[in-house]
């Protein structure tokens, strides 16, 4: 847990789960080529801009979130921060990033199309976007939705996903806005409970290899590196 920087609440470490530090990593190797001095790069729902401590101090981070706890933390790791609401407010910035970033926010958002309106006039026309986007039709969702357990199990608890889209939805709905250059697909074995716990014994690298000769049964999610349409 972070308690340097906010004793008083319970946020997470993002690194702490496996899963996450590998798909971080991924998120870095995909724009690594793209980084250079004086990077401007935007971070849409940057939560506690856990991205931050995998840059190059020349880069320019700005993150965007609606927690003001989540971003007094990524302001403390050295992000420059805009308190706002997605849903309601426009990003008020004027001048374009080189990079934005979109990562496992448009399924919690009610209208994720304004919000990727809104990522496009961010980006320059020779910038890159970095989406990641959740697959909720794994064979686990499947089976869980089969024995009545609902796809996430979380029912009408708050926070979670607004959007359950599937890889093909995924494709669709980001090749829609941008020219898809490269994508990536991320593995998660679920957030707790007993079977959770079984298949996380499962080696990571057996998991990405199912997930990419059947990223429909077997991918968490995908990462898209993107370039605007022209």
């Amino acid at each position: 847990m972070i308690k340097d920087v906010a004793p008083n609440l319970v946020y997470g470490d993002v690194f702490r789960d496996k899963y996450a530090k590998i798909r971080f990593k991924m998120y870095y190797d995909l724009l690594s080529s793209f980084i250079r001095n004086n990077t401007r790069l935007l971070d849409v729902g940057c939560y506690t801009a856990d991205m931050v401590n995998l840059m190059p101090s020349t880069v320019d981070y700005y993150g965007i979130d609606s927690d003001e706890a989540a971003l007094e933390i990524a302001k403390h790791r050295g992000a420059e921060v805009i308190k706002l609401d997605l849903e309601h407010e426009e990003i008020p910035l004027r001048e374009k990033f080189d990079i934005v970033v979109a990562t496992e926010v448009l399924e919690h958002l009610k209208d994720p199309e304004k919000a990727i309106l809104q990522i496009k006039k961010m980006v320059k026309n020779d910038g890159v976007v970095l989406i990641s986007l959740p697959n909720e039709c794994t064979l686990y969702h499947r089976l869980k939705v089969l024995l009545g357990k609902g796809i996430n199990g979380t029912g009408f608890a708050p926070h979670y996903h607004l959007h359950f889209p599937t890889v093909e939805q995924d494709n669709e709905f980001v090749g829609r806005h941008f020219t898809i250059v490269q994508k990536r697909y991320w593995v998660h074995t679920g957030v707790g409970g007993k079977a959770e716990k079984v298949l996380s014994k499962i080696p990571i690298r057996f998991l990405t290899m199912l997930a990419k000769i059947c990223p429909s049964l077997f991918a968490r999610g995908i990462i898209f590196l993107c370039k605007p349409k022209q």
